[in-house]
């Protein structure tokens, strides 16, 4: 059911604009906004007859006012609970300062807090929770405001990709569909028109991007979780292989806290071993996150999968001899 109330967004903004002297009026705020002059004076009328706002009109300056400049919005619609998500919000926010997102998202949050009694403090409200970044990858903020504005706009973009694998530059025309974080790494989630498949490019192979005129349609179904249903990690391509793996009584207290694949089943045995079995798409993020694991686990089937990690151990063992 949609709230009758208007939206705090528009009500701050209105206070705002009236203790900076501005005068605005229901046009004027209505285009901000994008909405009809209408909407704006209710919005007024609630901060009248609901918040006590004592706004008054001003002919002369064909605005608004207060006729008390001492008043200020009620904060008592916040809990603390509230608060300090958005406290807690800006500390998540905080690992990716690195996009044109956490600003603009750090300055709303401000506002809000700005309109707080005096009487409550904020300052080590959320010193009891912290978070730790991993290793992160950097990004070109100017990458991401050109890829954002190409999603919008539908608009297929041209790029120049290093590939890891084959370490060559190539030209692709590819079509966005969204920017995806993981793992403190940021990625373009689109439709390779070379490849003619959906892919994923991290944003910091991108070596150069430039958006076209030519639009595109975007599928109804997309989602990223639909491209990486069978992925174990951030790869979406190759086949689907049943991963069997049997961990040491030792690692295997650890492996059966977290669910690492949604297809995971996991067999415990009385010795305390256990093996974790799932259908994943590629070896490769496999293989990697396998061999962190040392000689606490075993790989059962697939075969490829058990092979590759012993040509890994043989050459690690030439490395080292």
């Amino acid at each position: 059911m949609k709230s009758s109330h208007p939206p705090i967004r528009r009500m701050i903004f209105i206070d705002q604009q009236i203790r900076d002297k501005k005068f605005p009026n229901c046009s004027k705020i209505a285009k901000e906004f994008e909405v009809h002059p209408k909407t704006i004076y209710r919005d007024i009328e609630y901060m009248r007859y609901q918040l006590d706002a004592p706004i008054e009109f001003d002919s002369k300056q064909n605005g608004y006012y207060y006729s008390d400049e001492s008043y200020f919005l009620p904060s008592i619609h916040l809990r603390e609970s509230d608060i300090l998500s958005f406290i807690i919000n800006e500390k998540i926010l905080s690992q990716y300062k690195d996009t044109p997102y956490y600003d603009k998202i750090k300055n709303a949050t401000d506002k809000i807090l700005h309109y707080l009694p005096d009487n409550i403090s904020t300052e080590n409200m959320a010193n009891f929770i912290s978070f730790q970044q991993g290793p992160k990858t950097s990004v070109d903020q100017h990458k991401i405001v050109i890829l954002q504005k190409a999603i919008r706009k539908v608009k297929k973009v041209k790029i120049k990709y290093l590939s890891q694998h084959r370490n060559s530059v190539n030209d692709r025309i590819v079509n966005p569909y969204l920017l995806h974080n993981h793992h403190n790494s940021w990625y373009l989630v689109a439709y390779c028109n070379w490849r003619k498949e959906e892919r994923i490019f991290a944003l910091n192979r991108i070596m150069s991007i430039e958006q076209t005129n030519e639009t595109f349609k975007k599928p109804c179904d997309m989602s990223i979780e639909k491209i990486l249903k069978d992925s174990f990690s951030i790869i979406c391509g190759g086949d689907i292989y049943h991963v069997v793996l049997k961990f040491s009584p030792y690692q295997a207290r650890w492996i059966k806290e977290r669910q690492w694949h949604k297809t995971q089943k996991l067999t415990e045995f009385e010795d305390g071993s256990l093996i974790l079995e799932m259908d994943v798409k590629g070896l490769d993020e496999v293989k990697r996150w396998v061999l962190q694991y040392g000689a606490e686990v075993e790989v059962m089937e697939p075969d490829v999968l058990r092979n590759r990690i012993k040509e890994e151990i043989e050459k690690m063992k030439k490395l080292y001899t």
